[in-house]
């Protein structure tokens, strides 16, 4: 046997056994990299539902005295329904997974509480223009972990994005 033979045949499974010790850091790498997608995808979807219910409840006036679960919450429920612990649930914005609170941010003494009117000049955050509107809308959720990582990752992680929508009255 020549001696290129014998050194071939000493490190047959060299490669078998290099496999077996990278394949555990390979797929950590996988799911580490699966799941900062989905909390991403998560991330994403909120602030784009917050967007949508902001758009809703400034969109008119008639909305501001309605509750939020009839402006925002299906504008709101729509944007999330693609979300894993979102998909198939009852649509309800006053709890968590997905959690809606809109607040008017033009507070003064002759605005009405929760509408979106400003009537006075210089209202708070509306500016100095009349009949200024602004509402503002939170959107919390609470993702559960796609794949658990005990040590690494909290159990679930909750994510709130805030808008703002301002709008001019003619």
């Amino acid at each position: 046997m020549t001696k290129s033979m014998r050194r071939r045949r000493g490190q047959s499974g060299n490669a078998m056994v290099e496999v077996a010790l990278m394949a555990p850091w390979i797929f950590f790498l996988f799911v580490g990299v699966l799941d900062f997608g989905f909390y991403a995808f998560a991330l994403i979807s909120t602030e784009n539902a917050a967007r949508a219910g902001a758009m809703q409840t400034a969109a008119s006036v008639a909305a501001a005295n309605a509750p939020v679960s009839t402006v925002a919450c299906p504008a709101v429920w729509k944007e999330m329904n693609l979300l894993l612990n979102v998909k198939g649930t009852t649509q309800d914005c006053s709890q968590l997974p997905v959690l809606v609170v809109r607040r008017t941010l033009c507070i003064q003494a002759s605005v009405i509480p929760n509408t979106i009117a400003c009537d006075a000049p210089g209202c708070a955050d509306c500016g100095s223009e009349v009949g200024a509107a602004s509402s503002q809308v939170a959107v919390t959720y609470q993702t559960n972990n796609l794949i658990p990582i005990p040590g690494l990752l909290p159990k679930q992680l909750t994510f709130t994005r805030v808008a703002e929508m301002r709008i001019l009255a003619k």
